[in-house]
C-alpha cells in the first residue's frame, strides 16, 4: 500500500478532533480520504482516539485493496485486465464478473442519456474508464466509509429530549470524504451539522478559486483541459467548454455529466441541463463564467466571479473555517452550519 498519512485539524467547538487524512496513489491519481472524527465526549470511551484510528485504518486498507482490484480488471492499459480481454474479443468477464455487466450496463446507459455525449466506444472499442473512476468512489464511500457513520450504540434509553451530536449518536465519525483528483464524495452523519465547503478552481489561474459550493452528502466533478489536456474526445464541432464542475448527489452521476458536457458541447449541454436539472459551473474560452442551478441558467460573467453553487440537498453556510485538502480542480474546506 503506498500511503501518506496526515492529520489536518478541523473546525467547530472545542472538544472536535483533528481530521484523519489518508493519500493512496492508485489508478495514477491520488485517493484522497478523509475522516472527521465525533467531537470528544467526557468519559465516553467508546469515540476514543484509538477506535476512530482503528476503524480508518482498517477502513483505507479495504479501500486501497478495492481500489486496486478495480483498476486490475477495468484499466484498458493493463493487458490482463477484463478490459483489455473484451478489446481482443474475449466477454467472459461478462458472464462470470457481476460488477463488469454492472459497469458495462452503466455505460450503455450513459451513451443514451447523453444523447451519445458520453461513448464508451469513442475509440473504436470498449473504454469504461470514463465512468470507472466515480463509480468506484462512490462504492468505496458506501461499502467502507459509510459504515463509520453509522451509530453502533442504542441512543440512552432514559433520555427524553431531542437527541444532541454528543450523547446519543455513537457512530466513530462525523463526516468523511473522497477526493480522487478533484472528483469528490462526501458524507455525513444524520445527526451532524457538518457542511464540506468545496473549492472551484480557476482553469486561468490553479491558485484562485472560481467559488464554492457546500455539501453535506453528495458529489462533486470537474472536467476541462487545465491539467491533463485534451484528453476528452469532442463528439461534435460545437464550441466547447474549458473547464465544467458539476455538483451532484453522486460523485458517479457528477463526473458522468461532466464528461458529457465537455464531450458534447454547448449546444446539448444545454439540454442536458434542462433535462436532467444539473447544478454546475461552467467555463468557456472566452473567460466566461455559466452558472446553473436544478436546470435553470442562473447568469454569467466575464471575468469569471466568484460564486457559491449549491444544490437543493445540500446546506450552505456563510463562512467556511479551514482548509483540510487540495487537489487538481478543487479544494475541501469544512465547517458546521444548519442540517439539511
Amino acid at each position: 500500500m503506498t500511503r501518506n498519512d496526515v492529520e489536518v485539524q478541523g473546525a467547530g467547538t472545542g472538544h472536535d478532533k483533528p481530521m484523519l487524512v489518508h493519500v493512496l496513489n492508485v489508478m495514477n491519481i491520488p485517493f484522497t480520504i478523509m475522516v472527521k472524527p465525533w467531537g470528544a465526549v467526557p468519559g465516553d470511551h467508546h469515540r476514543d482516539q484509538t477506535a476512530i484510528a482503528s476503524a480508518t485504518d482498517a477502513a483505507v486498507s479495504q479501500i486501497d485493496a478495492f481500489l486496486r482490484d478495480v483498476d486490475m480488471r477495468f484499466s484498458p492499459f493493463k493487458q490482463e485486465s477484463s478490459v483489455s480481454a473484451a478489446r481482443r474479443g474475449e466477454w467472459s468477464a461478462m458472464l462470470r464478473d457481476r460488477e463488469f455487466r454492472e459497469i458495462y450496463a452503466k455505460t450503455a446507459l450513459a451513451n443514451t442519456i447523453t444523447h451519445g455525449a458520453f461513448d464508451a466506444y469513442y475509440q473504436g472499442h470498449y473504454d469504461p474508464t470514463g465512468l470507472v473512476k466515480g463509480w468506484a468512489i462512490e462504492t468505496a464511500i458506501a461499502r467502507f466509509l459509510r459504515p463509520l457513520l453509522q451509530p453502533s450504540v442504542a441512543p440512552v434509553p432514559h433520555r427524553t429530549t431531542q437527541p444532541s451530536r454528543d450523547t446519543d449518536h455513537r457512530a466513530l465519525a462525523e463526516a468523511v470524504a473522497i477526493n480522487a483528483g478533484g472528483d469528490i464524495r462526501t458524507a455525513v452523519a444524520q445527526h451532524s451539522d457538518y457542511i464540506w465547503h468545496i473549492g472551484i478552481e480557476d482553469p486561468e489561474d490553479t491558485k484562485a478559486l472560481l467559488g464554492s459550493c457546500q455539501i453535506r452528502d453528495g458529489g462533486v466533478a470537474t472536467s476541462g483541459f487545465s491539467k491533463r489536456g485534451a484528453h476528452i474526445a469532442h463528439t461534435t464541432e460545437d464550441e466547447v467548454f474549458t473547464q465544467l464542475t458539476v455538483i451532484s448527489d453522486s460523485v458517479e452521476d457528477a463526473d458522468l455529466w461532466a464528461t458529457a458536457g465537455i464531450a458534447g458541447g454547448m449546444h446539448l449541454w444545454s439540454a442536458l441541463v434542462k433535462e436532467q436539472g444539473l447544478t454546475a459551473v461552467a467555463v468557456r474560452g472566452n473567460g466566461e463564467v455559466i452558472r446553473y442551478s436544478d436546470g435553470r441558467l442562473l447568469d454569467s460573467n466575464i471575468p469569471g466571479p466568484k460564486v457559491t453553487t449549491a444544490p437543493s440537498n445540500t446546506a450552505q453556510s456563510n463562512t467556511a473555517q479551514s482548509t483540510t485538502a487540495q487537489s487538481a480542480t478543487a479544494q475541501i474546506r469544512e465547517t458546521r452550519g444548519p442540517s439539511c
